[in-house]
Order: C-alpha cells, then structure tokens, then sequence
C-alpha cells in the first residue's frame, strides 16, 4: 500500500471528529471523504477540515477505487450493515465499539471477516485497552510472575452521568435497539479488553451470577426516557479458576471511580487503567522474610500520543503490514460475548 492511504470516514459526530483530529495529528493518512447523514453538519465539516469529497450515503465511499481503508465511526446499529458492505466492496476498515448490537450480527460478522484474511479489520476496542503504556506495563509484571498466579480481578466504575451528558448527538445511546446497551457496551468493550488481555486472553468464562437495572437516572428533561441499562454487576468463573467481579453503572446514583485490584497467590496489583487517570501502579507483596511490602511503579505517559492517534497510528502499521491487528472481529466477539451473557442476551 502506497505510504499515505486515502481514508473515507463514516460519521462525522463524537468519534468521527475525534479520528479526523488524529488523522491531522498522526498525517499518515489522506482523508478523501467524509460521510453524515445530516447534510448540514456534513457541510460544515468539510468546511471545516478542508475534505474534498462528502456524501449522506457510506455506498459511495465504498464505491470510490481511490479509497483505500474506511473507518466506521456511525452509531452501533448502522455498524454491522456497514462493516458487511465494506467487507464486499474489499475495503480495510476500522469499526468502532461496539462491533455491533446483538449475538447473530456478531456471528454473521465473525464468519464473513474470516472469509476475507487479506482484509485489514480493527476494531476500536483495542483504543483504551491494549495501545497504552499501562497496559503493557501490568502485562509484564503479571507474565513476569511478580504476583504468582491471578485468581481474582475486581473492577467497578460508577458514574451519574450517562452518554448523552456528554455527546447531545447521542440520543440513540439511550435505546437497545439502536446501542445494543448503556454502560456495558459503551464502556465494558474496554474493561473486558484491558483485563483478559493481561492474561493473553487464555481464560473462558464458564459460569456467570449478574444484575442489571435500569429507570434510575433522572434527566432534567422529563421527555427524555432511556430503556439500556445504568446499573449492573456480574461474579464471573471462568475455567481457569479465574474468578471475576465487575460492576458498572452510568446513571446510577452513586460514583465510584474507574479503580482495578488484581489477586495472585504472590501478590497483587491496584490501579486506574484510563491513560489519564493516575500513571501508578500499587504492587502489594511479601518478602522472603516474610515482610509485607507496598511499591508504587510509576509508568511512563510522556510518549503515549494520546489513545486515540494510538489507535490510528495502529491501524495505519496494519495497513503497512508492519503490524497485525491487536483487536480482530474474532477477539473483539469474545469479549462481546461476556458482555452480551451480563445483559442477558
């Protein structure tokens, strides 16, 4: 593939704007068209970006033999439609998380990109997860053995807020038939992402006690009305022994911040994996003389280019060949498929 590859965007509302900034910030690529439904915000932005093509209609970016690679950046449930179209039409493309909304669009998804290896498919799970520092670090201490053998991971994030707080173009956040869900859709692809990868995603979950709830945000605007879900936990087994508690919320009425522990037979590990959340790592262990000890490591942000332009600069390796994709179709269904077992699909 020639050095610069001619990218067609998908959406051009939270994430899509948020790729075209990466795209100026990476210049690894040439953006030749930029797609929305809403003809007036797609003539602004191609005002505004200075994009020579746009259309209200991804055909014809699939259409056009000088694009080379798409990034799907619309609302979920044009996702899988989308990724099919661009599949046939043999164009790479970035698909945003979630892949999609539901189990047979997965199933159908994962069986047409295995059809077509020669096809560069990412999926944007891997943006929070497996492209920053953090990760790379706690992947090594724990395959490092630094806390023995994990047996236990527990997770919680609680919010308030919900998507729509901050993304108004996000109404459809708030339907199941448009987002598949709420928080564990919106958020839970990058906890599942991040967690089982520091365990090269050996472990099969094997059993699962969960809850979920929803009606408890209260939107100023009583027109408002939102049927995913704000509240919902899972005690998860997997077959490895690992056992996993995991709870999230986003419009629930309470706060708990985005805080990780890890438990191994040696050790074990607390932290904040969000790249702009604190860069320490609380190690707990013991010495051979039997000393309880706490470190801190310290992991070093100064040259993460921020997760998105990771993601980008990803995809543009694979591109390249230089890389293959951290977060393929077939991974990306594997955590989906934990996330669709604690929404009860």
């Amino acid at each position: 593939m020639k050095n610069k590859p001619n990218i067609g965007i998908i959406g051009t509302g939270m994430m899509g704007s948020s790729h075209v900034d990466s795209i100026f910030q990476t210049r690894r690529a040439n953006i030749l068209w930029l797609v929305d439904t809403d003809k007036q915000i797609l003539a602004g932005n191609l005002k505004k970006y200075n994009v020579p093509n746009g259309s209200t209609d991804y055909r014809d970016v699939l259409r056009d033999d000088n694009v080379d690679a798409v990034i799907v950046a619309s609302p979920p449930f044009t996702h899988f439609e989308t990724a099919m179209a661009a599949i046939q039409a043999r164009k790479h493309f970035l698909l945003e998380k979630p892949m999609v909304i539901n189990r047979p669009q997965m199933n159908r998804l994962v069986r047409e990109a295995a059809k077509h290896k020669n096809l560069v498919v990412l999926v944007g799970s891997a943006r929070h997860s497996r492209l920053q520092p953090k990760f790379h670090l706690i992947k090594k201490m724990i395959d490092d053995g630094d806390i023995g053998e994990v047996y236990h991971i527990h997770h919680i994030h609680l919010m308030r807020r919900t998507f729509i707080e901050y993304n108004p173009r996000g109404v459809w956040s708030l339907k199941k038939s448009l987002a598949g869900g709420g928080p564990f859709l919106d958020w839970g692809v990058y906890d599942v992402s991040f967690h089982l990868g520091l365990l090269g995603d050996r472990p099969k979950l094997a059993k699962i006690r969960r809850f979920i709830r929803n009606g408890l945000k209260v939107f100023r605007n009583p027109a408002i009305k939102s049927d995913v879900e704000e509240h919902g936990a899972a005690f998860m087994e997997f077959d490895t022994g690992l056992t996993w508690y995991y709870e999230r919320g986003a419009g629930v009425q309470c706060e708990a911040a985005n805080e990780t522990r890890i438990f191994g037979t040696k050790g074990s590990l607390r932290f904040h994996f969000c790249s702009w959340d604190s860069p320490e790592i609380e190690h707990f262990w013991v010495t051979k003389n039997r000393i309880e000890k706490r470190t801190v490591r310290k992991v070093d942000m100064s040259k993460h280019p921020g997760d998105n332009p990771a993601l980008l600069n990803h995809f543009f390796d694979c591109l390249a060949g230089k890389a293959r994709p951290v977060m393929p179709v077939s991974l990306a269904a594997k955590h989906l498929d934990i996330l669709f077992q604690i929404l009860g699909k």
